[in-house]
């Protein structure tokens, strides 16, 4: 048996790890990025507005996945809060529960129904690149859980609209009809959908795309495997056969011979086993002269109790953000120093599982 768990955002209490992440529903063909055309003073791609206004919103969801009931849990309401780029008063986007009024414009709240939660939103309603800001952006959300803090973070790029800007963006569809890429029980596949786009705009003909896979340490191609997976021209469709845990996919488009790439990760949650990570650091940031270390331990989904029938064995592999690339120096290594992360520009540390 070989389960596998990618290191994320944690909050660490009592026994428990809550890991926040942020999930997006947004409509097949677009991105959570925003290309402002500087010329014609308008948004090319991804216009938040129109999509509002077509019924179809970007929407934003928290997911909050407790180590101790193994599952995704519903975020308390009470004291719950959205931040638009800061998390202080400025950036608070509710008042007494409600918009307010400065943000209007830009933000509705709402509800969806995913993992067989009914969760809070926030639904896109206007466009956040402006002829005077083309910063990135970024949306938080920020609850308890049975009391203990977690906060979920979503990046949203925003870059000037410029003829030589190559990008891969991916619709993300999953059997529930949600942007959902957590397998579970009534989501059994998810599927992405890679776009190379140039300045903002999709490139319609003379690309390929390539799919892989991180095994163990090595990218290896994809192709249609019954039951696991199916690949086609721009698209690959995951079933939870094909998924222990977290696994990590890679896309790579060939565009006039030049290689765009970017990565991707899908979660598991039929699994009979999970993993603790035991990280000792309860974020992705990381200081001069730290040294971050991994301690992982397996837990029945069950009953959430460490599973001490089978003899578990760890491997790690760490890849560099974006591009995937594996960090041959750190491979099974159980720590890595923040000169590490800076020489690498960022990683991605992946842990196996195998039980013997």
């Amino acid at each position: 048996m070989n389960y596998s768990a990618i290191r994320s955002f944690h909050a660490y209490s009592d026994g428990d790890v809550i890991t926040p992440g942020m999930g997006v529903s947004i409509p097949d063909g677009y991105g959570l990025f925003q290309y402002f055309n500087p010329t014609t003073g308008k948004v090319t791609q991804t216009d938040f507005d129109a999509l509002y206004k077509a019924g179809t919103p970007v929407t934003l969801f928290p997911q909050a996945y407790s180590s101790k009931l193994a599952a995704y849990v519903m975020p308390e309401s009470q004291g719950q809060q959205w931040y638009y780029n800061s998390i202080n008063s400025e950036g608070a986007i509710l008042e007494n529960g409600a918009v307010k009024a400065k943000y209007a414009s830009l933000f509705e709240t709402g509800t969806i129904t995913v993992n067989g939660l009914n969760l809070p939103t926030l639904k896109l309603k206007g466009n956040l690149a402006t002829a005077a800001d083309h910063t990135d952006k970024y949306i938080y959300y920020q609850s308890t859980y049975d009391g203990k803090q977690f906060t979920c973070q979503q990046e949203i790029p925003i870059q000037e609209a410029v003829g030589e800007s190559y990008d891969i963006f991916f619709s993300i569809t999953g059997e529930d009809g949600s942007g959902d890429n957590v397998l579970s029980n009534d989501n059994d596949w998810c599927k992405y959908t890679a776009y190379l786009q140039r300045g903002g705009t999709n490139v319609t003909s003379g690309v390929t795309y390539k799919f892989q896979h991180l095994d163990g340490a090595t990218w290896k191609d994809m192709s249609t495997v019954s039951g696991q997976w199916e690949v086609a021209a721009n698209s690959l469709k995951v079933y939870n056969a094909g998924v222990e845990g977290i696994e990590v996919f890679r896309c790579i488009a060939t565009y006039q011979g030049v290689q765009y790439t970017t990565t991707f990760q899908i979660a598991d949650v039929h699994d009979p086993y999970y993993i603790d990570d035991g990280c000792s650091n309860t974020s992705d940031a990381v200081s001069p002269g730290e040294t971050v270390t991994f301690s992982p331990v397996v837990y029945r989904r069950s009953d959430g109790v460490q599973d001490t029938e089978h003899k578990w064995t760890f491997g790690y592999v760490y890849t560099q953000s974006g591009t995937g690339n594996t960090v041959a120096s750190l491979t099974n290594k159980a720590s890595f120093t923040y000169e590490d992360l800076r020489a690498a520009g960022g990683i991605t540390v992946r842990i196996e599982a195998t039980a013997q």
